[in-house]
């Protein structure tokens, strides 16, 4: 059996999981916790969750025997990798940030009381830390690791970055509510989630922007085999998007073709678009001189 079949089969199994939990997990949620996430975020976490989960009774179906075949390697020895990742996302956020001051789009100031600027930011921080690990294992270290065994690496860029992308748009037009248990909410949502492909137009922008970004998050990947330079990047976007309007706001809702017509703001705008791109460029230049086993395109 091909790695891309294990994948799909795991894959079927992480989302009929999903399905039966998250009319449980929203009921739950919406019992005990002050502020309910919606239950598409509740799905969409609860699959990436599902999938780190499972992946270790299921090592034997996708022929991964350790941790290091997932790129987790010793972290003493790549630590590095996690704070460059970091600070390189943050600082491309912050240099779309500056570009849309100047143009008086944004302003930076600090709109909340320090104390709870500093609760935002640490919450924003675990959130980021969180998000970056799981996906990355998810996405990086077994969808474009399982594909990049048994295809050639352009395929295993553009199907892993696509997947990536489309995942986070795979959501209802109407939000499901769960104040009562359902147990079929799992399936309509998963019946609906696909209606946002029906106006590519809109989709797009966004669409284009985190297809880039699993792009370059998979390319730190295939430069180091190690997860730890992603996770970085990733933690870090996350980070500085979750907290720009935390010590800034933007002056209008509609930020334009330049910086996002649509969600997600800044990864849908072209100044995105060139920004991740220059990182990718960085990520090339940082890991000339690391070595890592040759596929072919």
């Amino acid at each position: 059996m091909k790695s891309y079949q294990r994948i799909f089969l795991f894959l079927l199994l992480v989302l009929l999981l999903t399905v039966v939990i998250s009319p449980w997990a929203a009921f739950f949620s919406d019992s005990f916790m002050e502020n309910r996430p919606s239950f598409s975020h509740i799905f969409g976490r609860l699959f990436m969750v599902l999938g780190a989960i499972l992946f270790f009774p299921c090592r034997s179906l996708l022929k991964i025997q350790s941790l290091s075949q997932l790129g987790l390697k010793p972290f003493r020895d790549n630590y590095q990798d996690l704070l460059r990742g970091s600070a390189i996302a943050l600082a491309s956020v912050i240099a779309v940030a500056i570009l849309m001051s100047w143009l008086g789009i944004f302003t930076p100031f600090f709109r909340l009381s320090l104390s709870v600027a500093l609760e935002r930011s640490l919450k924003a921080l675990l959130t980021a830390l969180t998000v970056g690990f799981l996906e990355e294992i998810f996405f990086r270290g077994v969808i474009f690791k399982g594909l990049l065994d048994d295809s050639r690496a352009a395929a295993a860029f553009l199907f892993s970055s696509l997947f990536y992308a489309a995942i986070h748009f795979i959501k209802p037009a109407e939000e499901i509510s769960s104040t009562s248990l359902d147990a079929w909410a799992g399936i309509r949502y998963l019946i609906g989630a696909f209606q946002p492909f029906l106006d590519l137009v809109t989709l797009f922008p966004g669409l284009f922007g985190l297809f880039l970004i699993g792009m370059v998050l998979s390319y730190a990947f295939f430069r180091t085999g190690s997860l730890y330079l992603s996770i970085g990047l990733h933690a870090g976007w996350v980070f500085a998007i979750k907290t720009i309007r935390v010590y800034g706001n933007y002056r209008r809702e509609e930020l334009g073709w330049l910086f996002g017509s649509s969600d997600p703001k800044l990864v849908s705008g072209v100044a995105g678009w060139i920004a991740i791109v220059a990182v990718g460029l960085i990520i090339h230049r940082i890991t000339r001189k690391q070595k890592n086993i040759n596929y072919k395109f």
